[in-house]
């Protein structure tokens, strides 16, 4: 068996802000379209953005673990829109590319890719066919609430999903890509 050797490539995580996260879709904070304010402003709304799917939508409840900080894959979805929602006030970090990436032997080009650090008190709702690695945890067992679309409950371990275009970046292009974390977090 022949083995190729793999470029390794770095991407820094940024701290994730509204514009920053706009070309991969909303970043969860209060802003914007505001709503009514119930009793006497002591609950204030916004309204940042619509959920969309073709089909029925599902709560997922993600127990997340440390694990390492490198991109194996990108995955991306047209028949909905994925909510990540940080539960218990501990941030993640989302790696993402636009759904209109440039693509380097079937998969965004690296410089195409973004780390974002998404703050405990913040969520994201990715668009449609947004490029995507499922959320990195910072803290062993932190709790994570996942809105997307519900799959099929009788699919067989490993039949692809429907709807889930998943690509390996080693495999297709060679590619590993690490993430350079900030000073002072994990």
């Amino acid at each position: 068996m022949t083995h190729r050797a793999l470029t390794v490539r770095s991407v820094a995580v940024e701290p994730a802000s509204s514009d920053a996260f706009a070309p991969f879709g909303t970043l969860l904070v209060p802003g914007g379209r505001r709503g009514p304010d119930n009793y006497g402003g002591k609950i204030r709304s916004w309204y940042p953005c619509l959920l969309e799917a073709d089909g029925q939508l599902e709560f997922v409840l993600c127990q997340l673990g440390v694990r390492e900080f490198t991109v194996q894959n990108l995955e991306r979805h047209f028949q909905f829109t994925q909510t990540f929602i940080p539960l218990g006030g501990d941030s993640i970090l989302m790696v993402v590319a636009r759904p209109e990436a440039r693509l380097h032997k079937g998969v965004p080009a690296p410089e195409e890719v973004r780390a974002f650090l998404v703050p405990g008190d913040a969520a994201v709702n990715l668009s449609r066919g947004t490029w995507h690695e499922p959320p990195y945890g910072l803290i062993e067992g932190s709790l994570l609430l996942a809105i997307h679309q519900k799959f099929p409950d009788d699919h067989p371990d490993g039949v692809p999903l429907p709807d889930l275009d998943k690509r390996s970046l080693a495999e297709r292009a060679g590619l590993v890509i690490k993430l350079e974390l900030p000073d002072g977090l994990t």
